[in-house]
């Protein structure tokens, strides 16, 4: 899959959006990584990312690039080395996530062609990731931090992209998208680690709980 995207085919921030949250696959096994995929995509959820701090996790990028389907997003998270990139790319990766603040991984991504998402968790980290070139940021770890941080960083930063992710689980995600957040990130409350194929109904069911709290938060002007 190309980072290279249509002219009329929206582009990675405003899918994210759309998609209101992010189902972070932070495996350790990947055997099933393509049976969560889909059962995230049949349940409403439509972008994932996979953390790269697992020697199999860009083969299971690929894997799922090739077999879900086109509208949904693909990302790879845990980019901490701007040669991760290009290899993102190639998996079929369209945003690259970083758990801090680096330039140089901003400006690799957007040379690439892919949306960058820097970790942030101070103001001068958001004013940095900004003047770097980044759209949207990365608000981790989260969950420590608080809906009220965010919303007090929304004051000086107003009309920042704020991805929340870290700690949040998948019954909170209402309460970040109506106080201002883009998307929300979610990860092992949502998809252990170690998945098994016995798990698969309980991520789908969890996906649900998520996707219907996305539209309640759009139906209120979330």
């Amino acid at each position: 899959m190309s980072a290279l995207r249509r002219a009329d085919e929206p582009d990675a921030l405003q899918r994210l959006r759309e998609g209101g949250a992010v189902a972070i696959m932070r495996l350790r096994d990947h055997r099933h990584s393509v049976e969560i995929g889909q059962a995230l995509a049949d349940a409403g959820l439509t972008v994932m990312e996979v953390t790269l701090d697992d020697p199999a996790a860009l083969g299971a990028l690929r894997a799922l690039a090739d077999a879900l389907p086109a509208d949904v997003l693909l990302g790879a998270g845990t980019v901490r080395r701007p040669e991760q990139v290009p290899q993102a790319a190639d998996a079929g990766a369209r945003f690259c996530l970083s758990p801090h603040c680096d330039q140089a991984i901003i400006e690799a991504t957007l040379a690439a062609g892919l949306e960058p998402v820097p970790g942030v968790g101070s103001a001068t980290e958001v004013a940095r990731a900004l003047d770097a070139g980044a759209r949207v940021v990365k608000l981790f770890p989260a969950g420590p931090l608080g809906v009220g941080f965010m919303k007090a960083l929304l004051g000086p930063f107003a009309g920042t992209d704020f991805l929340p992710t870290g700690g949040i689980r998948h019954d909170g995600v209402i309460e970040w998208l109506e106080s201002g957040a883009a998307a929300v990130g979610l990860g092992s409350d949502l998809v252990p680690p170690l998945p098994e194929a016995t798990n698969l109904d309980g991520i789908a069911a969890r996906a649900r709980v998520v996707t219907e709290q996305v539209a309640r938060a759009r139906r209120s002007g979330g």
